[in-house]
């Protein structure tokens, strides 16, 4: 995946999920880790890292807002 795909699926997780979307993904960085799947668990945790930049972001815009 691309790092813009990174970013747009990390978008996606968010608005589906909210703040509940990095213990989403390291839920399933986790499943997939413990099936032996290492290369899907490894874009989990870059998606997890673009979720943090997603959610810092969408923070700081409410931050603003209020």
């Amino acid at each position: 995946m691309t790092p813009n795909g990174f970013a747009h699926f990390a978008d996606a997780l968010v608005f589906v999920h909210g703040h509940k979307a990095l213990a989403e993904a390291a839920r399933h960085a986790e499943l997939c880790e413990r099936a032996g799947d290492m290369e899907t668990a490894a874009r989990w945790r870059r998606t997890m890292a673009h979720v943090k930049t997603v959610s810092a972001g969408t923070k700081q815009k409410h931050d603003l807002a209020a």
